[in-house]
């Protein structure tokens, strides 16, 4: 860790962090209006046609009604894997410069100097969501592989059952743990993103216990967040159906309630549990040093783990030193400690 690094808990380091990068929170904010805006259009030209035609051809009307309301989120998953993904890649590359540096080069505004990161590591945005893929499905293995979470329940017979529905909330939790990984790989000299990635799943693996922790409040606090903004903007959109009972435009109040709600968590809520999750990670892994032990572990649990591996040779033939490690110790799992 960096001296000039915050040392204080991650929750308030985080929020200090959040507040340094509003550049990019109004960026954030202004990209998912955007979309918002365009949502409403999208609802309103569809569900006018469905209108429109409700009176003379009902099977043609109620084709345009789920046009209108699967049209916006069929969009928004498609921004996200590209548009909106290029933007949150900004964010977490300026995130890690003032987590591990304290500022950002001079002369260089924050929405630049994360766009140029991400070119430079990735070079391509197809690279990032590729790695960012690999990266979420090597987590999940080795939390389902390795993390015993019945030794988290301090419970008897009914252990079994109360682990079963902790795995289920865990598994759901891991969506942010991704990205903490891509920020490590960004923080560090090196334009091999695979191989960097690659360090950056072992010393998860090593130091996984406060990550998924934080993982688990981030999601709890996500779920609560999402149930407060649904209720904000929900009863407006009540008052409003109670002087317009058509059922159309009910529909479209409806979708147009979830899509703001899952906006508003995606524009203001989850910039800050990415930042958690990232300072959570720097601080759990401080000290740390890659075990080649555990870099064979996940090869023979994960095959995207392998894939991974496979690409950081394809990228650069020189050998990692982690390859080199195990080459001295003799491979093999011994040594190693589960977690």
């Amino acid at each position: 860790m960096a001296p000039n690094q915050p040392q204080g808990s991650t929750f308030r380091t985080s929020i200090g962090l959040l507040l340094r990068t509003t550049p990019f929170l109004v960026f954030n904010a202004a990209v998912y209006g955007a979309f918002f805006l365009a949502a409403v259009a999208w609802l309103g030209v569809f569900g006018g046609l469905a209108v429109l035609f409700a009176p003379r051809i009902e099977l043609l009307s109620l084709i345009f009604m789920l046009i209108a309301v699967a049209g916006p989120f069929g969009v928004l998953t498609f921004g996200r894997r590209y548009i909106l993904y290029l933007v949150k890649g900004g964010h977490i590359a300026v995130i890690t410069k003032l987590l591990v540096d304290g500022e950002i080069p001079d002369g260089r505004g924050q929405i630049a100097y994360g766009r140029d990161e991400v070119q430079k590591r990735f070079r391509d945005v197809s690279i990032l969501f590729v790695l960012d893929r690999m990266i979420d499905r090597v987590v999940r293995r080795f939390t389902n592989r390795f993390v015993r979470l019945v030794d988290w329940l301090p419970l008897g017979q009914g252990a079994g059952k109360a682990a079963r529905w902790v795995a289920a909330i865990v598994n759901r939790s891991l969506s942010y743990v991704d990205q903490a990984i891509l920020s490590y790989a960004i923080s560090l000299d090196d334009d091999n993103v695979w191989r960097s990635s690659r360090h950056g799943l072992i010393l998860y693996a090593q130091a996984y216990k406060p990550v998924l922790m934080t993982a688990l409040k981030v999601w709890l606090l996500g779920r609560a967040f999402f149930i407060v903004s649904l209720v904000v903007i929900g009863v407006p959109g009540v008052l409003f159906l109670l002087v317009f009972d058509a059922i159309w435009l009910q529909i479209a109040v409806l979708a147009a309630t979830l899509i703001l709600a899952s906006l508003l968590v995606r524009a203001v809520y989850e910039p800050f549990a990415t930042t958690w999750t990232i300072v959570t990670y720097h601080r759990a892994i401080q000290g740390v040093e890659v075990d080649p032990v555990w870099d064979e572990r996940l090869q023979s649990v994960s095959g995207e783990f392998k894939k991974l591996v496979g690409r950081a040779r394809e990228f650069d033939p020189r050998r990692d030193p982690v390859d080199e490690a195990a080459s001295a110790t003799g491979g093999g799992m011994a040594g190693g400690q589960s977690p």
